[in-house]
């Protein structure tokens, strides 16, 4: 980000690069007088070419630099707003999380259903259990992980699986299966369960590996891709997959999202980009899905 900064009664120009893996100010020093909009521009530009090569993997410098923007402004939004108007922010994205996320997988529920099963404690006529327990779940799932400060592995993965299907027809809740499945409308086909615990394995020892590695975003992508991709329970890997994806987000400081409904045929496409390894592009797919909902917290 290139901003305007006023040290001494004289004018910077600054903008935050990435050096080593560590962020530093850059400074233009422009003088006594207020540059006019012109000027800021044109220095800003010159300001741009010193933006040293990335030291991500997946994610352009821009991108970075979008997604600090983003984590220090919802930091402050966090200090500055008022508990109750944080409250009401809170309750709007469970319910908008909730609706998203399930209706990728099927379920029938309105935003309006969700939020008033979710907010006013309503049942809907003509709303089925399935589609009503699956709210319900949806909450439970984002007000465990807001609270669980454990270790990424097997449990844990079974624990949120296994609160986004309760009460649904699923009969192996967080369970990893023990038998083949098929996604309906995908080419693609899940590993063999035979496999599942070696791969689930390797997971969770990648993640280890790569915690500190990657940016959060990377790392959050990733993870999701290779749930996903190993589908490991009966049902509910998709909302699993994203709930986990959340969860590593607020653990660094960012705040959560959804993947929008509307969208879903983009989120396909990248789910796809993941399949056939071309990661990059998977995780520049995944932030553009995103990037007019998170940035609200950087305007």
């Amino acid at each position: 980000m290139t901003y305007l900064e006023k040290l001494n009664n004289y004018y910077y120009l600054t903008k935050n690069i990435r050096v080593n893996n560590t962020w530093k100010k850059v400074r233009v020093y422009l003088g006594k007088i207020k540059p006019t909009k012109e000027q800021i521009q044109k220095i800003a530009k010159e300001l741009e070419k010193k933006q040293m090569p990335s030291k991500y993997k997946y994610l352009s410098n821009k991108e970075v630099e979008f997604l600090e923007d983003v984590k220090q402004s919802f930091k402050q939004w966090l200090i500055k707003t008022p508990k109750i108007v944080k409250e009401k922010y809170d309750e709007d994205f469970v319910i908008r999380f909730t609706y998203n996320t399930n209706s990728i997988e099927g379920n029938k529920l309105t935003l309006r259903e969700t939020s008033l099963i979710l907010k006013d404690k309503v049942l809907p006529s003509g709303v089925s259990a399935i589609d009503y327990n699956e709210a319900i779940n949806g909450k439970e799932c984002l007000d465990f992980l807001k609270e669980y400060k454990g270790k990424f592995n097997k449990k844990f993965l079974e624990k949120v699986n296994e609160i986004l299907v309760k009460n649904t027809n699923v009969i192996y809740k967080g369970k990893v299966r023990l038998f083949n499945v098929k996604i309906i409308g995908s080419n693609y086909v899940p590993p063999d369960y035979k496999r599942l615990n070696s791969l689930l394995n390797n997971m969770f020892k990648w993640f280890t590996q790569n915690e500190k590695k990657l940016h959060p975003f990377e790392l959050s992508c990733l993870i999701h891709g290779k749930i996903a991709s190993i589908h490991p329970f009966e049902d509910g890997n998709g909302r699993t997959a994203r709930a986990i994806m959340n969860w590593i987000l607020i653990n660094k400081g960012y705040p959560m999202f959804f993947i929008p409904y509307e969208k879903r045929k983009v989120y396909y496409e990248a789910i796809e980009l993941y399949d056939n390894r071309k990661y990059k592009k998977y995780v520049s797919k995944m932030l553009s899905l995103i990037e007019e909902q998170i940035k609200d917290f950087k305007d």
